[in-house]
């Protein structure tokens, strides 16, 4: 299903189970929020156009382009960090591990990664009338290592993929058993 998809560092027999984004309704709200503040900087421009005729004659014209013009920069730089965030951030999930990809600005990006076998608890939640009708939300690792929560934020379809991810660590926590059995008894 995901084997066009690669990353770095991936192992040479490592599936990729999941690759996870967050919900698409999160990108769509964000998306309204610039609609809305473009609706209103053009609501502006034209309520000091009709509201005095003579503005592009007055001195407060070129005061009225500059602040629209800035407006817009930072309208346009803040949907680009939306859709980098959006975009760029992913949690995948393999037959191995999990890794959390987070990008943080335009030039940092952290990336984090758990082996299966040191996840102790996995929990889902969905608050909220919108997160239960589209089916999206929050995922909570608990781990036995350094970093002691990993958290898949605002994902479709938390239960299946808690399940998913139970599901495998059982998968590694057996084989690993079995490895182990095998070399205490001395075999290979």
């Amino acid at each position: 299903m995901f084997e066009e998809i690669n990353f770095p560092g991936q192992h040479e027999q490592e599936k990729i189970i999941l690759f996870l984004r967050r919900h698409w309704f999160i990108f769509l709200m964000r998306i309204i929020l610039i609609l809305i503040s473009i609706i209103a900087l053009v609501m502006i421009y034209f309520f000091f156009s009709t509201d005095d005729p003579n503005l592009k004659e007055s001195t407060y014209y070129n005061l009225l382009l500059f602040g629209e013009s800035l407006a817009t920069l930072f309208i346009w730089n803040f949907f680009f960090i939306m859709w980098l965030d959006f975009y760029l951030d992913a949690w995948i999930v393999t037959d191995e591990r999990i890794i959390n990809i987070e990008q943080r600005g335009f030039f940092t990006r952290k990336i984090s990664e758990l082996k299966l076998t040191k996840i102790q608890d996995v929990s889902s939640e969905i608050i909220g009338a919108i997160p239960t009708l589209l089916n999206y939300g929050n995922i909570h690792v608990q781990t036995a290592g350094e970093k002691e929560h990993f958290v898949f934020i605002q994902i479709p379809d938390p239960n299946y993929v808690k399940s998913v991810i139970v599901e495998l660590q059982e998968k590694e926590r057996v084989s690993e058993e079995k490895e182990l059995g095998k070399i205490i008894r001395g075999g290979k």
